[in-house]
């Protein structure tokens, strides 16, 4: 344990700061023997008294990176067509030899839905366009060459502080890249804008067609069958009507027998063909007539599929656009001015480029002694502690520098006690030191006073100068003829090397006299 009593501000000598002894002899200080006599000065701080303990400065090291990682985003719009008009129109049916008319075919979709599908005779009605937008991002950094490194090892800086600066081409270069993604993410935003409103129109299309099929099916249906009826009595009243003629021909008129005999044979092949295909042509118009049907009925639900993606295209692209956005302004706001800033206040350590470097995150931009990370831990015996409190503020003074004082905080107390070779049991305290000097390193002493007792803005003196017969203190001070006069003082609190005194003025020149050795 060691125990010392402190001053808050160190004692200035008359005539500077050179702390010596003076021998005055003869009419300067009358005596009958030679004596030393030392100047001090009345100076003008605080006195405080504590517990002093000393250790070695700890300097968080903190590192600046290149940090700018955008996403280079590449997107293009696409529609997949699939569309086709539907409808109805003249299908295959049977006609009777010399007519022109056939049996109307119906309009079959050439939708699917799950398994169903259909593509029958008359006509198809394909699938609708579909808009796809097609995305591929990656993370990267845009390349920035350092022009100039404006920073050196062991120099200080402050946050702000510019450190390095860009080359103007590669910033240029960076920005041009950036804007072009912006401008290919908005076209490709309009493009799927516009396959979009062409996938609803063509849904829509898909969607009417599909009810007014149906609503005509039933007659469409008929029609058909009525059709298959009135082919097969046709061509049986034309078979009777050449029957008839036959009968009625004349026998000796044998060329216009056998052209009657022949068109007959042709009606009866015609006739055979019918009624044998007359089954098949009923059962696909039945099955036109169902599959009408069938999509009248999921006509909404055949179309909501159909738009269920519309404006998804453009949520993507309208998100890629945002990045790319967003990648530009973040650009923009890093090297606004061509230059690369500390992001911290410290002393530099070691920087990571020179000029013609490229930035890349795999490289710290400089490394920093954090200013703001300077803590020192000292152990304080049990006979101290108590005098120790979280937040008090304490004293430091280094011995790189013994004639400043500067400021901390008690930030922890560590509940676990240590002893040393003589069994004095300790505890470590951690002061975060919140005023330093201009250099400051890793590994510096430190010395920490824990305030106990301290008055503030006083006049203060070396106990040595005060002297004391009976109940009066008094001091001896130069006066301006170099002789010394007698001035009674009032003595306040002392810490044991200096003395709060009342009686003197600031600046005063006092004598500490003593024998010669």
């Amino acid at each position: 344990m060691k125990r010392i009593i402190a001053g808050a501000v160190a004692l200035l000598i008359a005539g500077g700061s050179y702390y010596g002894y003076k021998t005055y002899t003869g009419s300067e200080i009358k005596s009958s023997a030679a004596s030393i006599v030392k100047e001090v000065s009345v100076s003008k701080g605080n006195v405080t008294a504590g517990v002093t303990e000393s250790a070695a400065v700890s300097i968080e090291s903190l590192e600046q990176t290149y940090d700018l990682s955008l996403t280079s985003t590449g997107i293009s719009a696409s529609v997949e067509s699939g569309k086709s008009s539907s409808g109805s129109g003249s299908g295959g049916g049977n006609a009777a030899a010399g007519m022109g008319g056939g049996m109307p075919g119906m309009g079959g979709m050439g939708m699917s839905m799950g398994g169903m599908s259909s593509g029958k005779s008359g006509g198809s009605s394909g699938g609708m366009g579909s808009t796809s937008v097609s995305t591929q991002s990656e993370s990267s950094a845009v390349q920035l060459v350092i022009d100039e490194v404006k920073i050196t090892e062991g120099q200080s800086v402050k946050k702000g502080d510019v450190i390095m600066t860009i080359t103007q081409e590669s910033i240029d270069e960076a920005r041009s890249e950036l804007t072009k993604a912006v401008e290919d993410a908005k076209l490709a935003l309009t493009q799927a804008q516009i396959d979009e409103q062409e996938t609803k129109l063509s849904a829509q299309f898909e969607y009417d067609t599909r009810i007014t099929e149906g609503k005509n099916a039933k007659t469409v249906y008929d029609t058909a069958m009525n059709e298959i009826a009135r082919n097969i009595n046709e061509l049986y009243t034309q078979i009777y009507e050449v029957q008839t003629e036959i009968s009625e021909c004349d026998e000796e008129d044998e060329k216009q027998l056998t052209q009657l005999n022949t068109q007959l044979e042709s009606l009866q092949l015609q006739l055979t063909s019918a009624l044998n295909s007359r089954a098949a042509e009923e059962l696909s118009a039945k099955q036109t007539y169902d599959e009408a049907v069938m999509y009248y009925d999921n006509a909404q639900d055949l179309y909501d599929v159909s738009v269920n993606d519309v404006g998804t295209a453009s949520e993507e692209a309208q998100d890629a656009v945002d990045s790319a956005q967003a990648d530009l302004e973040a650009f923009e706001e890093y090297i606004a001015d061509g230059t690369i800033r500390a992001e911290y206040t410290g002393v530099i350590t070691s920087v990571g480029y020179s000029s013609g470097d490229t930035l890349s995150a795999d490289t710290a931009i400089a490394s920093y002694a954090d200013a703001e990370s300077i803590t020192v831990t000292v152990n304080v015996t049990e006979d101290d502690i108590s005098a120790v409190h979280i937040d008090d503020t304490v004293e430091v003074d280094f011995l790189s520098y013994p004639d400043d004082i500067f400021e901390g905080y008690v930030s922890s107390i560590g509940s676990s006690s240590t002893s040393g070779s003589s069994n004095t049991v300790s505890y470590p305290v951690t002061v975060v030191i919140t005023t330093t000097p201009e250099t400051l390193l890793s590994g510096m002493t430190a010395n920490v006073t824990f305030i106990t007792k301290q008055v503030k803005d006083v006049l203060y003196v070396s106990n040595k100068a005060v002297k004391t017969e009976g109940k009066e203190s008094y001091v001896l001070r130069k006066a301006d003829d170099g002789s010394e006069e007698k001035i009674s003082v009032e003595v306040g609190f002392s810490n044991g090397i200096i003395a709060e005194i009342k009686g003197v003025s600031e600046g005063d020149t006092l004598l500490i006299k003593g024998k010669e050795s």
